[in-house]
């Protein structure tokens, strides 16, 4: 979750240095300085930071979740960044030719970005079906590249407890078991996944790596002391390196790749779209580089068609 809000502050800074970017620059006819409504946390010479648009730039699906410290730490970057903008502009280096050049490359590229998110938002869900049928066609490209276990396990720091949960552990109660007495969850736990994960063997611990190793399959065994306590393992599978990966292994990539298929269809009919309600032309004579052949004079790309790679 730390990575995640850390991800996030870097997109959480950049939309608010976007709105200061456009606000920043003073009226000609009136450069006094205007406080904005709402409460200021924070001011650079005559930019402000406001509560509200604090908030307004942390995701919804994040809003319950970040903390005072991260809320700090961003406002302290605002703070810096605002700094070195307003010296950038001090200096005229928004005056000079190639900087210009940049940011209308930037400014380019963002809407053109935001366009496509617009018209493609919503219309990459992928559906249960479709998963697994690109799962039954693709199979062979789902190798798995390392020797690879499934196994959950709970962790204590008393001997006499570790036994106590070992003799009343079946398979079928380990993970409640797990959730109230362990002292650490895998990620997939805490998402509410009650099915153990895949788990390169190399990322174990050594002294679990042996147990996992010399346990039958299934199994519930244990405890097994390490230097963090008592380990009761559940062990589920073992599979090979180089065998073919499961569904459920691989799902996450699944979705990610229909939905980058299906991001890109929708993304070549929007431009397909515009370009036949465009006046476009390339002169494909005029363009430099090694090798090829000329195409023949200025070619109409009036035509709906789009370009692969």
């Amino acid at each position: 979750m730390n990575k995640r809000i850390a991800t996030l502050l870097p997109v959480m800074l950049g939309a608010l240095l976007l709105a200061a970017v456009s606000g920043c620059t003073p009226d000609k006819e009136d450069s006094s300085p205007k406080k904005p409504e709402g409460k200021v946390i924070a001011r650079v010479g005559q930019a402000y930071l406001t509560l509200e648009e604090l908030k307004a730039s942390i995701p919804s699906e994040y809003a319950d979740i970040i903390t005072r410290e991260q809320n700090i730490l961003y406002v302290r970057q605002w703070i810096n960044t605002e700094l070195l903008y307003q010296e950038a502009l001090r200096q005229g280096v928004d005056k000079e030719h190639d900087i210009r050049a940049r940011l209308e490359k930037m400014r380019r590229d963002l809407l053109s970005a935001e366009i496509i998110s617009r018209s493609v938002r919503g219309g990459a869900d992928v559906g249960e079906v479709a998963i697994k049928e690109y799962y039954e066609t693709n199979r062979e490209q789902f190798v798995r590249e390392a020797f690879t276990v499934r196994y959950e396990e709970i962790v204590v720091d008393e001997l006499t407890l570790a036994w106590e949960l070992r003799r009343n552990a079946t398979h079928e109660t380990f993970h409640s078991l797990a959730n109230t007495h362990s002292k650490f969850r895998s990620a997939s736990a805490a998402e509410g996944n009650v099915n153990p994960p895949y788990v390169p063997l190399d990322a174990i611990p050594p002294v679990i790596r042996t147990a996992i190793m010399a346990a039958s399959v299934p199994s519930i065994t244990g405890p097994y002391r390490a230097e963090d306590g008592f380990h009761i393992l559940r062990l589920v599978g073992r599979f090979d390196k180089g065998t073919i990966a499961s569904l459920d292994e691989v799902r996450e990539e699944i979705v990610s790749r229909l939905s980058n298929i299906t991001q890109k269809g929708e993304t070549d009919r929007l431009i397909s779209d515009v370009r036949s309600r465009s006046d476009v032309e390339f002169n494909e004579d005029l363009v430099p580089g090694i090798g090829g052949s000329a195409g023949g004079g200025i070619v109409d790309v009036h035509a709906p068609e789009v370009a692969h790679d």
